[in-house]
């Protein structure tokens, strides 16, 4: 299984020098390369960058909450995840608090 890392150059440039293979500098065509990375059988991890998610399309961003395979994880290239328990909920998959 693979790592695909989108988001702006400088959030994924720590990423390729970590070297991860499947990283995508997005401007304007975030939704088109979500369906291209997810049409992508070999990737198992999608990190995509909290910013560019907020600006997403509404319906491509539903279909990413709700995926189990890939893993989604949105990283703020600011350092700071507002609500933990969403985080693990995402992560997880499982609201661990009820």
């Amino acid at each position: 299984m693979d790592i695909a890392v989108l988001g702006t150059d400088d959030f994924v440039t720590g990423f390729r020098l970590a070297g991860v293979r499947n990283t995508f500098v997005v401007a304007n065509n975030f939704d088109e390369k979500i369906d291209e990375v997810l049409g992508n059988k070999e990737i198992g991890v999608i990190v995509i960058e909290q910013e560019e998610m907020d600006k997403m399309n509404p319906k491509t961003k539903r279909i990413l909450e709700k995926l189990i395979t890939p893993v989604l994880i949105t990283l703020s290239s600011k350092g700071k995840e507002t609500d933990l328990r969403e985080l693990i909920k995402r992560t997880v998959g499982v609201d661990l608090w009820k």
